[in-house]
């Protein structure tokens, strides 16, 4: 699969069940929650190894927010929160980029934090389409 990196790319999960404020009191409701890859974390990329002039993306990545759930502004049901971070959860056993294994679209991300509300997600929507990546 193609190599994730800074230039594009989408992570999307579903559902990420928040509660929306009701007359009667929270209604937990299912929202998407994507991140972008463009904005990834710096201190968590690799920035030795560049792929298309960018920074690639490792199991170490993080994506300080992500979106898609802020009318949930009661919290996650599980997470308690809206629009934090997305992580990567699976990687390639095969491939690393400065001793750190390389990530790729299709791989599994969490969203909203290490107790999250959307526990599988996915890169949906590839950083670039050069340069492929064995599991």
């Amino acid at each position: 699969m193609f190599a994730s990196t800074k230039e594009a790319g989408q992570l999307m999960g579903m559902p990420d069940v928040c509660n929306v404020p009701g007359p009667v009191g929270p209604i937990p409701t299912p929202f998407p929650n994507m991140g972008m890859c463009n904005q990834a974390r710096g201190d968590t990329v690799s920035k030795v190894v560049k792929i298309c002039m960018k920074e690639s993306l490792t199991k170490k990545t993080e994506i300080p927010q992500s979106s898609g759930d802020e009318a949930g502004s009661a919290g996650g049901v599980i997470s308690g929160m809206i629009k934090g971070p997305v992580k990567y959860m699976s990687f390639s056993q095969k491939v690393k980029l400065e001793g750190t294994p390389a990530v790729y679209l299709g791989c599994q991300t969490a969203h909203n934090g290490n107790n999250a509300n959307c526990p599988v997600g996915s890169q949906l929507v590839p950083s670039q389409t050069k340069v492929l990546i064995g599991g």
